[in-house]
């Protein structure tokens, strides 16, 4: 009995602090991670430049994919529209929980989506738009019901990517299975197909 320890609370002490010198880990870990955006998208358009179609006030146009080409929708054929989609954030509205693409007289339209069918200047906002005979492609959404909080889910950023150039889904990204320029055909050189993507926050 006398060679019994007493029971102990713990077997080793560690002690911690912070030196002078020392940075919190938020700090370096941000530096490698963009910021996260601070307001969900609640609009998305189409426009045309070719006719003249400006950014609308508050939105951001796409560019570029995710690894910097060009994302002209249109780009290499002869006499077609320079189509380029853009995107609002804000709060004043329900923000947009999921984006689509809708091939007119092959897709039936889906419960709860709206068909982004002109442009903010009254255009067609065909995606697809090389002529007579083409698949009219859209862009859809679908928006948060009425009333929504602070917390409600809804798309934080929306990117394009071409697969055929080696670019990949981003994580996190949700990636919409349809082409948003399919089966374009036409004088010059067919652009290549290009892959709608969105984040949900």
């Amino acid at each position: 009995m006398s060679d019994e320890k007493p029971p102990q609370l713990v077997d080793y002490f560690v002690v911690a602090g912070l030196t002078e010198s020392s940075r919190a880990l938020e700090d370096e870990a941000q530096q490698h991670r963009p910021a996260r955006p601070s307001e969900p998208i609640t609009d998305v358009a189409v426009i045309i430049r070719s006719q003249g179609e400006e950014v609308p006030h508050g939105f951001t146009c796409i560019e570029t994919t995710t690894s910097g080409h060009p994302v002209d929708l249109n780009a290499g054929l002869l006499n077609n529209p320079q189509m380029f989609i853009c995107y609002k954030r804000g709060r004043d509205k329900p923000p947009l929980i999921e984006l689509g693409v809708h091939y007119e007289g092959k897709d039936r339209p889906k419960p709860g989506y709206k068909i982004l069918d002109t442009t903010p200047y009254s255009r067609s906002a065909n995606l697809n738009s090389g002529g007579p005979g083409h698949q009219r492609t859209f862009l859809t959404y679908r928006r948060a019901a009425e009333p929504h909080g602070h917390n409600t889910l809804g798309v934080t950023d929306i990117c394009l990517i071409i697969p055929s150039k080696g670019e990949s889904t981003p994580h996190t990204f949700c990636r919409v299975d349809k082409n948003l320029n399919t089966s374009m055909v036409g004088a010059g050189v067919p652009p290549p197909p290009f892959s709608l993507l969105w984040g949900l926050c």
